[in-house]
């Protein structure tokens, strides 16, 4: 056995003991299920309580599989979560796997997998510019569901299509405690349909885990179960031989009823007689002491309630908080010693506490098991108590439950008096059949395209991602004088806060009215311009707007004295508090994309058209080698990325880059050109063409120079147009747009019929051009651009994932040789 960095690095003949390999990565044995998992394909379904490691189990078997080279696995594994306080969790644990199994990829020159977060308010970007190299993502189904339906949420709508096309294709989905997902079951029981109905490039599978998945929710319409059932993974007699296991399946909780109850016109005695029941608990017996309540604001006034009572640490853990306050309650939380923690759903599932006493409102029964949970989670402790409350049917009270859902709770609870896993096991509960939105094939062929209706608005796809209204806007904070200008740096992670999209719009209306009843005075104008709501419109001329309505996965900014969020809270809705806001300080150097601007463009260097193109073309060739695109598709890939960026030949954009450095010699550029990269970042001229989009007359220049039998052709103008995300099913107009003289001329995205492209050399010694665009495929009709598209987009042999795929390349190209360029290492 070999040693690297310290570790001992297991031969091959070893390796194909998986057992072997698990015990090197984790440090433990594996449990027999594990084995089974680590060894046999991938089953559709893991049926395993929680405390038993399938986060590990699902990883360490993917890091095997990818290790040993098994063709059924993705290079991708997207660890989908149903809320944020579990992605950072397993984030974790899966970066402390990863380091522990580098050693045996580097021992076999490959890449170590990286772990990546998507979260609102967190969003690493570092996976997408390497689609070959092997990643965990993991996040929340909002931020990963949104961008599987190309609608991916709090990110820039022109990176759509890539988000998109890496997360279909060679990937493995799993999807952890499924219990609280609701419709995302549905949604990516669809998916995984219609990937194998319309055809994806690599392999492409989905696992679902969880104890309590009722199988009718994943038979779905295009998903049905097979005769054999789905493939499933469970725990056997060998399993629960582990003394591990009888350790967590056997640990025993008293049950018992509080006298507390939530009753109407009684909230605030209620929420004394909690804080009264919590201190007494905890000065008692000691250890953590955990209260769940179903809602933020009953949290909120749990937490501040507590206070005045119990000198403990104290925590408060939900949803709304921004990340670096979020952080330091879970400090808490997961911490040692004597401490009160007040928490919302968000410790359902999945945190790794164990409470000595849990205190828990009533909710549905597949909630109340996942409260549970957190109670003598390991079976450490003798004593561990469980204390229900009662919470009247009224559905004001129940919200965010069905009083249904309550009572039916209540009547299980109401002959137990202990709440062990065993005996829950003996509970007869059957989950009600719930009527979803079903994703179907037209729904997401349609979701290709990301192009805005004529009133600027996008398709929808929350009724997908979350049930009913659970969906959530993120909303960031700043301070500035009058609106907002161009220049203001987008968002970083740590600004954000999630709120619901309920309290968002409450809060939006209470803006509203405010300002309409304020004065004219001086004092009440600058209130006044603090209590706008605004959000950033990438194809409004100017992109800041005033948000007057509110939709799910919106980012919207906050002037810091209009309220709405406390430190020590989280969000409250509160408006005009007497304490500002404090903003977390803005990144520097993060931009907000407009269809008007490039940031790539300005990198500090002057890179002439010639070069770029065949820097592009070569990463492109790089990529469709490494990761075995088939010839035919690889080469319309390296053709687009030699042709991507021909357009920017054109007048109008090297007006664009040159003219604002005219008089200035120290940053003009050193030659003629043409250029496709600036020293500069400064913005166009007046008098030049506003909306010119370079890749729409590259792919205008494509389709004029291109031969009809080209076999490629659409397919390689397509790929050129979509490599900024901006032009791509079809070609029109946006308000704003400089008119030609002449009305009957065409025009769309600052090219006009008619333009000339003068020679250009593709890099490779090709010249092409001079060259006159045709703007007539924007028409409507037989041969037009938009019959291409979507024949491309149809296509048995293409279809949606493979051509976002495709799609995705060029691009990554474009990223990948426009880096080299900006650190002159081209």
């Amino acid at each position: 056995m070999r040693v690297r960095r310290g570790i001992p690095v297991i031969d091959m003949d070893d390796e194909r003991d998986y057992a072997t390999f698990f015990e090197a990565v984790t440090g433990n044995a594996p449990y027999p299920y594990q084995v089974r998992l680590g060894e046999a394909p991938w089953p559709e379904v893991l049926d395993v309580p929680t405390g038993l490691g399938k986060t590990a189990a699902v990883v360490v078997a993917w890091l095997y599989k990818r290790l040993t080279g098994d063709p059924a696995t993705g290079r991708r594994l997207v660890y989908c979560l149903p809320m944020r306080t579990l992605v950072e969790q397993t984030r974790d644990v899966a970066q402390a796997l990863c380091s522990a199994a580098a050693p045996h990829y580097e021992a076999r020159a490959l890449d170590v997998p990286a772990v990546s977060v998507m979260l609102g308010g967190h969003v690493d970007e570092e996976w997408e510019a390497h689609p070959e190299r092997p990643a965990i993502l993991v996040g929340t189904q909002d931020m990963l569901l949104s961008r599987a339906l190309a609608r991916g949420y709090a990110m820039s709508r022109y990176k759509w299509p890539i988000h998109f096309g890496l997360m279909h294709n060679d990937c493995l989905w799993v999807f952890d405690e499924t219990q609280l997902m609701g419709v995302a079951v549905e949604t990516s029981a669809q998916l995984e349909a219609l990937r194998a109905r319309l055809g994806v490039l690599g392999p492409a599978h989905s696992v679902w885990m969880s104890a309590t998945l009722g199988r009718g929710q994943l038979a779905t319409v295009d998903h049905p179960e097979p005769d054999g059932g789905f493939a499933r993974v469970t725990l056997t007699g060998a399993d629960h031989d582990a003394s591990r296991v009888r350790e967590r399946t056997t640990a025993k909780k008293t049950l018992m009823r509080g006298d507390a109850r939530l009753e109407k016109k009684k909230e605030d005695s209620y929420i004394a007689e909690v804080a009264a029941l919590a201190e007494q608990a905890h000065r008692e017996r000691g250890g953590l002491t955990l209260v769940v309540v179903n809602r933020v604001q009953r949290a909120q006034a749990i937490h501040r309630a507590l206070g005045k009572l119990d000198a403990s640490p104290r925590a408060l853990v939900h949803s709304r908080f921004r990340p670096l306050d979020r952080r330091r309650h879970e400090d808490v939380l997961k911490g040692d010693g004597d401490r009160v923690v007040v928490a919302t759903q968000a410790v359902e599932a999945g945190v790794d506490v164990s409470a000595r006493t849990l205190i828990t409102e009533l909710a549905p029964w597949p909630s109340m098991v996942q409260r549970f949970g957190r109670c003598n989670r390991y079976g450490e402790q003798e004593d561990a108590r469980v204390v229900w409350l009662d919470v009247d049917d009224d559905a004001d009270l129940a919200r965010p439950y069905d009083g249904t859902d309550l009572s039916e709770a209540r009547g299980l609870l109401g002959g137990l008096a202990e709440c062990g896993p065993v005996t829950l096991a003996t509970v007869g509960y059957r989950p009600p059949r719930v009527v979803r939105p079903v994703l179907r094939r037209r729904d997401l062929l349609d979701l290709f395209d990301t192009s805005p209706d004529l009133l600027g608005n996008d398709i929808d796809v929350s009724r997908f991602v979350r049930d009913g209204d659970d969906t959530d806007v993120l909303v960031y904070f700043r301070v500035f004088d009058g609106d907002p200008d161009e220049g203001m740096t987008a968002p970083g992670r740590d600004e954000l806060v999630r709120v619901s999209i309920g309290a968002a719009r409450t809060f939006l209306d209470r803006l509203t009215k405010k300002r309409r009843s304020l004065g004219d005075g001086v004092a009440d104008r600058e209130r006044k311009r603090w209590l706008r709501v605004w959000r950033w419109d990438p194809l409004a001329k100017s992109p800041w707007t005033r948000a007057t309505t509110v939709h799910p996965g919106q980012v919207l900014m906050l002037h810091g004295a209009a309220g709405g969020y406390a430190a020590e809270l989280g969000w409250t809705g509160e408006l005009l508090p007497k304490e500002p806001v404090e903003p977390v300080a803005a990144p520097e150097a993060a931009t907000l994309e407009s269809m008007d601007l490039d940031p790539s463009t300005g990198i500090g260097r002057w890179v002439t058209l010639a070069t770029h193109l065949s820097d592009v073309a070569t990463e492109a060739r790089g990529l469709t080698e490494t990761l075995e695109v088939p010839a035919a598709l690889a080469g319309a890939v390296t053709t687009a990325a030699l042709w991507h960026d021909a357009g920017k030949a054109h007048e109008q954009f090297q007006r664009r880059i040159m003219e604002p450095v005219r008089d200035d010699p120290e940053h003009a550029p050193p030659g003629d050109g043409p250029w496709a990269k600036s020293g500069h970042r400064r913005r166009p001229p007046k008098g030049v063409r506003p909306y010119f989009r370079h890749e729409l007359a590259s792919a205008l220049a494509f389709l004029r120079v291109a031969p009809d039998e080209h076999e490629q052709r659409d397919l390689v103008a397509y790929l050129i147009a979509a490599h900024h995300g901006k032009v791509r099913l079809s070609i029109r107009s946006v308000p704003g747009e400089e008119r030609p003289p002449e009305p009957d001329r065409l025009f769309a995205r600052g090219v006009w019929h008619g333009d000339a492209l003068p020679e250009v050399d593709l890099g490779d010694g090709t010249p092409i051009g001079p060259v006159e665009l045709d703007l007539t495929p924007m028409l409507l009709g037989e041969g037009s651009w938009l019959e291409r598209t979507l024949a491309l987009r149809d296509d048995p042999e293409l279809g949606p994932f493979r051509l976002a795929f495709l799609e995705a390349l060029v691009r990554v190209a474009d990223w990948r040789a426009s880096e080299k360029e900006e650190q002159h290492d081209a």
